[in-house]
């Protein structure tokens, strides 16, 4: 028994007639009246596995274990009936539990978070999961999903922001930041230059490489939009922003940050 008449609970009752031996729409309207689009509406009548329990509402599910029947009440005679089924399934619109959010992240204009495909909302280290976020498809497996991307990108944000922190922000000494990645041959060359350079000033300044595939926001944060990018900074800020990479130009920047 499928619980509703829109375009989600028609479409999830015709759907489950390709499992079910027989489907029952409960719908609150007349006979012949239902919420969907007209489209949607056709197939519904055509398919002989959906049946329609017309002006009745649900007012009681039966079982001990699994679902064994439900009773549904007659809205204009208010009769009461006992149908045998095995499964409910509610499709009547659904209300996010989000409201504690407002104003803090970004919610649709129903109330659901919105985040990207890593589950980031708009607030920096917030991550959303399941049905409460705006997507397409609201079921166990892709709340799932939605869990395991979260909880790894929370761990990263975790990491990128302890790196960022101990290596950057702490340092004592400048630092020289090599933006790289791996799958971008053009930039492991400048690695091995500003690892030479470095060690032209022993101990004066720091050198930290970031692979950009594996730490998004920390360039992002810097505003690094292609790989190779070599800038230096102190406490965080940015003093110098090479647009060579050569060992000697490299070096020539850092001395004129020690002088």
């Amino acid at each position: 028994m499928v619980i509703g008449n829109g375009d989600a609970a028609v479409e999830e009752a015709l759907y489950l007639t390709g499992f079910a031996a027989e489907v029952t729409l409960l719908v609150v309207h007349d006979e012949g009246i239902l919420d969907a689009t007209r489209v949607i509406q056709e197939r519904a009548f055509a398919n002989p596995k959906l049946k329609f329990k017309w002006n009745a509402v649900l007012a009681e599910i039966k079982g001990k274990e699994a679902v064994e029947a439900v009773v549904v009440r007659d809205i204009k005679t208010g009769a009461l009936q006992e149908i045998p089924t095995d499964g409910v399934f509610f499709f009547v619109g659904t209300v996010p539990n989000t409201a504690f959010l407002q104003g803090k992240v970004e919610l649709d204009e129903h109330g659901y978070i919105v985040a990207d495909e890593m589950m980031a909302t708009s607030a920096d280290g917030v991550f959303a999961a399941g049905d409460c976020r705006q997507k397409f498809l609201r079921q166990v497996i892709t709340a799932a999903a939605d869990g395991a991307i979260a909880a790894v990108m929370a761990e990263k944000y975790i990491s990128e922001e302890n790196l960022f922190r101990q290596d950057i922000l702490q340092a004592e000494k400048p630092v020289l930041l090599v933006f790289w990645s791996p799958v971008v041959e053009a930039s492991l060359p400048v690695v091995a230059e500003a690892e030479k350079a470095q060690q032209r000033f022993g101990g004066q300044i720091k050198f930290v490489k970031i692979d950009t595939y594996r730490n998004r926001r920390i360039s992002k944060r810097y505003g690094i939009s292609q790989v190779p990018a070599v800038i230096i900074l102190q406490q965080g800020e940015i003093i110098s922003r090479l647009e060579d990479f050569s060992a000697e130009a490299i070096s020539q920047a850092v001395a004129a940050v020690l002088a």
